[in-house]
């Protein structure tokens, strides 16, 4: 791959869920519609059919987009992810930012620019869900066409590798380091596949993507630097080292 020169500058790509935000939104979003046995039908389908089985209950329940705002307007972030958010705010320059989520784009926008953060991201590598109107009531659906991927590491929503992939070759630059901020087992792919020494992984401790790190066999396919974090404000002092 041939880049384009540029002056230094970061890729700071960031997870979404239990990582800028503290819980499961895409649970907390889905659990407002439906009931526990509604919730265990729409987890055995894909990913496809199971956000519009979802988005089809929304509607038929009588909840509108407005319901589903203050859901996710009500999620909290991450301890200290304000204060990150705050200093990359004034040191935008020196970095793209960007999400890179299984989650869909439209929910983890409405969050962000909740919380007052939304145009600190360049770029959202997720879950796409578009609208339509349906009658007089707008309607969200999650389109098939964005899921087929051949990798054996990840679910079939979404290869985060493939997408990361895609987008380096989109922007056709030379990144000084690429810094993922992330805390599951589904992003151990990019870890593995993209990151290469002198890159930072910043698994989140105490979730799952730092426990698969820990084993041997499994850290000695990882060429990038391992930094765990608990609140967020940890990133700054690192960040502030490079």
């Amino acid at each position: 791959m041939k880049y384009n020169k540029s002056s230094k500058k970061y890729l700071l790509i960031f997870d979404f869920d239990q990582t800028i935000v503290d819980e499961d939104s895409e649970y907390e979003q889905v659990k407002m519609a439906l009931s526990e046995e509604e919730y265990n039908k729409m987890i055995e389908m894909d990913y496809y059919d199971g956000f519009n089985y979802y988005f089809k209950r929304l509607k038929e329940k009588g909840l509108t987009l407005k319901d589903l705002h203050s859901i996710l307007e009500k999620l909290e972030l991450s301890p200290k992810m304000k204060e990150l958010f705050s200093y990359l705010s004034k040191n935008k320059s020196k970095y793209d930012i960007i999400i890179l989520s299984s989650y869909i784009d439209y929910s983890i926008k409405h969050i962000l620019k909740a919380h007052g953060f939304l145009d600190l991201f360049d770029d959202f590598l997720c879950n796409r869900a578009e609208m339509k109107n349906n009658k007089s009531q707008q309607l969200l659906y999650v389109p098939r066409d964005q899921f087929p991927h051949k990798c054996d590491i990840c679910n079939p929503s979404q290869c985060k590798s493939c997408e990361l992939e895609k987008y380096l070759n989109k922007k056709n630059k030379k990144y000084e380091k690429i810094l993922f901020v992330c805390d599951g087992s589904n992003d151990f792919c990019p870890t593995k596949k993209i990151l290469k020494k002198g890159d930072i992984v910043f698994p989140r401790a105490e979730h799952s993507l730092i426990k698969l790190l820990s084993k041997k066999n499994v850290k000695n396919e990882i060429t990038c630097e391992i930094f765990p974090w608990k609140n967020a404000d940890e990133i700054i002092t690192k960040l502030k080292e490079l």
